[in-house]
């Protein structure tokens, strides 16, 4: 796979980007991992593939993996209201806008979300970056952000009633919130337990620890002329985003996905759960372009690269083939900072491809994230 290689020299030459780490496995192990540029803008540490980055919202498909978990062990019912494990969510409300004063004006919403609406972004939760009522409730000061360390962003409203739409949101925060506290364990250490030892994955962390912080990336903002290094989020413990990781050890979780929940034989799911995972648990709602009301955070962005998609639990699935070459069924999802993963059970086949640059859906990201995928298909069909 050396046009790989080309491809991500190609893109940190270009001065577009800082730094680029990909990777492609299948179920039996792992057929390319490669890296360029350097790991800050403001350093000469070279980008390698043991290079730890914050993954973001590739967290949900790790926080998804130990819900089905507890599901699998009886603990959790998807269809059952999340008050039944969260019975501070009884008084929940609906945002409907603000009247001439500013104030919210909320309503009862019309149900209680269940566990499978939360991992499905049915359940009415929103983001702030992609939803303009959401953001005016930050704004005027009656929520933290999401983003703040010890913040109250998570009880945020409802932006509209359960099964209505398919609104990319917080649910995924609140059903590791139903991990912790079924489990009783802190979703840090829940992972480590159950997910991250059983797999080996040596270097997936909220908290990158000390004497691995020199393999850490900095962060990129996009600016009108240059790139420049920010500060990392301060990001709570959640299962929405936060992580930090490699691509060797996000190689290894897809893996056990491909291989229907065992990996080196450490078995995470059945493969009955597996196979759930790939079902469209959405019906006739559609996965739906984001509109962006935070610039500096992220772009507009469409997962499915014009095509249709639907959404099983932990990710979006393709309703078509898109035009780099993934087929109808695959799975796929993003970070944040501008890493994308597919997974693609019917080529036997996982990739990943990360940089560190904000806002999402970077032109000059998604246009790397396209020629890798096309590179990738062209081995496979070589």
């Amino acid at each position: 796979m050396q046009n790989i290689d080309e491809i991500l020299d190609k893109h940190i030459a270009s001065g577009d980007l800082p730094c680029a780490v990909a990777g492609v496995a299948n179920a039996d192990g792992t057929l390319y991992m490669g890296a360029a540029g350097l790991r800050s803008l403001d350093d000469t540490q070279t980008m390698t593939t043991d290079t730890i980055f914050a993954i973001a919202s590739m967290t949900k498909a790790i926080t998804t993996v130990a819900t089905l978990q507890l599901v699998e062990q009886g603990l959790i019912d998807l269809d059952t209201p999340i008050t039944a494990y969260l019975p501070d969510l009884e008084q929940l409300k609906v945002l409907n806008g603000f009247d001439g004063q500013g104030k919210p004006m909320l309503s009862s919403p019309e149900s209680i979300p269940t566990t499978r609406q939360l991992l499905t972004h049915t359940s009415g939760y929103v983001y702030e970056i992609w939803n303009a009522n959401g953001l005016q409730n930050v704004a005027n000061g009656e929520l933290d952000s999401l983003f703040t360390e010890g913040g109250n962003g998570l009880m945020a409203p409802l932006g509209f009633s359960p099964a209505q739409r398919w609104e990319y949101g917080i649910g995924v925060d609140w059903a590791g919130v139903v991990v912790e506290t079924l489990s009783g364990k802190r979703l840090d250490v829940y992972f480590q337990d159950h997910i991250f030892s059983p797999l080996g994955m040596q270097d997936s962390f909220y908290e990158v620890p000390e004497e691995k912080a020199t393999r850490r990336a900095a962060i990129h903002s996009r600016q009108e002329s240059s790139l420049i290094v920010i500060p990392h989020f301060d990001e709570p413990v959640s299962g929405g985003g936060g992580l930090n990781s490699t691509i060797a050890d996000y190689l290894r979780f897809m893996r056990a996905i491909l291989n229907q929940g065992t990996l080196d034989g450490a078995t995470i799911l059945q493969p009955y759960t597996v196979d759930m995972m790939f079902e469209n648990h959405i019906g006739d709602l559609a996965v739906t372009p984001g509109t962006t009301v935070i610039p500096a955070l992220s772009n507009d962005f469409d997962m499915g690269f014009g095509t249709p998609a639907k959404w099983g639990l932990g990710f979006l699935l393709h309703q078509a083939q898109t035009e780099s070459g993934r087929p109808k069924g695959s799975a796929s999802w993003a970070g944040l900072f501008n890493s994308y993963f597919w997974i693609d059970r019917e080529n036997d086949l996982c990739a990943v491809i990360g940089t560190q640059v904000l806002p999402f859906y970077d032109t000059h990201a998604v246009a790397m994230l396209k020629d890798f995928e096309a590179a990738v298909y062209k081995n496979l069909n070589s």
